[in-house]
C-alpha cells in the first residue's frame, strides 16, 4: 500500500468532491462566486456546524485583527467561519493536498483571501513562527498527530505571551474491555494506535507549559452520533441518490462505529480544552 494511500485511509472525511455536489444542490455552478453564509452550512465537517467555533471565540475572546492558526483545516470552513464572524486573520493548516486544494478555491470564491491563508503540510514539519499568533484552535483533528508532546510544543512556541490555544477532541472515557470494543476503536482510529483521556490531554499540555482547563462535553457526543446515525439510517435512500452508494456506504460505517463507541459502549467521548501560555 502507498503512502499516500495509506495516509488517506487516516482520515474519516476523504471524499472532498462532496462539497460540490451539496453546493450544486443549493443552485450554484462551478467557479460561482459564493456566500459565506451558504457555505457555513456544508463545510464544517465536524460535529455540531459551527457551534465549536462560537464556543472557542467566546472562551479564547477572539477579536478583530487577531492572528489566530487553525490546525486540521480540512477545506478550511471553520477558518471562513471565524474570519467572518471576527475579522480576525486566520492560518489554515491542513495536511492533505486535496482538503487544501479545495480549500483554497472555496475560500477563494468567497473573496476571503485577505482574511484566510491556506498552508499544507504536516503541521509538526510546518515552519510555525516564534511568537507569531495570538490564538490557536482546532477541532477534531488533533488526534490524528501521533506525536502530540511535540506538537504541543510547537504549538507554545508559536503563541505570543499569554496566548491561548482551545480544541476539541475525542477523548477515551474508559479502558477498553473487550474484542468487540477493540475492534471498534481500531476502526474509528484506522492507523492512529492510541486515544488519549482527557486527563492524558491535560498532563501534555501542562508538559508543554500551558494552563489548562477541561470542559467535559461527551454527553453531547453521545447524543450527536446516535442523532446522526438515526438520521442516516432513515434517510440513506436519499443521500445515495445525492452520493452514490459507494460513498454513502463508507460514511455509514463510520457513523454506525461513531454510535456504538459513544453510546452503546461507553468508550469514547469529547473533551474541550482550554490552554494559555505562561
Amino acid at each position: 500500500m502507498s503512502t499516500d494511500h495509506k495516509l488517506r485511509q487516516r482520515i474519516r472525511y476523504r471524499h472532498v468532491e462532496k462539497i460540490y455536489m451539496d453546493l450544486k444542490e443549493l443552485g450554484y455552478h462551478d467557479n460561482d462566486p459564493l456566500e459565506v453564509t451558504d457555505l457555513m452550512t456544508l463545510d464544517q465537517w465536524h460535529y455540531f456546524g459551527t457551534e465549536p467555533v462560537d464556543a472557542i471565540i467566546k472562551l479564547l475572546d477572539i477579536s478583530e485583527g487577531a492572528r489566530v492558526l487553525d490546525v486540521g483545516a480540512g477545506i478550511g470552513g471553520p477558518s471562513r467561519y471565524l474570519a467572518h464572524k471576527t475579522k480576525c486573520h486566520v492560518t489554515a493548516a491542513e495536511l492533505l493536498p486535496d482538503n487544501h486544494r479545495v480549500g483554497q478555491d472555496l475560500t477563494s470564491r468567497c473573496g476571503m483571501t485577505g482574511s484566510v491563508k491556506h498552508v499544507c503540510g504536516d503541521i509538526i514539519k510546518t515552519e510555525l513562527g516564534n511568537q507569531e499568533f495570538d490564538h490557536v484552535m482546532s477541532i477534531q483533528a488533533i488526534y490524528y498527530v501521533e506525536d502530540k508532546p511535540r506538537l504541543f510544543r510547537q504549538l507554545y512556541d508559536s503563541l505570543k505571551p499569554g496566548g491561548t490555544i482551545c480544541f476539541e477532541e475525542f477523548c477515551r472515557l474508559k479502558d477498553v474491555e473487550n474484542d468487540e470494543e477493540k475492534a471498534a476503536l481500531d476502526f474509528f482510529l484506522l492507523c492512529v494506535n492510541t486515544l488519549p483521556t482527557q486527563q492524558d490531554y491535560r498532563r501534555l499540555l501542562e508538559e508543554a507549559g500551558f494552563q489548562v482547563t477541561v470542559h467535559n462535553i461527551s454527553d453531547t457526543y453521545a447524543k450527536y452520533t446516535y442523532g446522526r446515525w438515526a438520521n442516516w439510517d432513515e434517510q440513506r435512500d436519499k443521500y445515495v441518490r445525492l452520493y452514490g452508494e459507494d460513498m454513502v456506504d463508507g460514511w455509514l460505517k463510520f457513523i454506525v462505529t461513531a454510535k456504538k463507541l459513544c453510546n452503546d459502549f461507553g468508550l469514547v467521548g469529547g473533551g474541550r480544552f482550554v490552554a494559555r501560555k505562561v
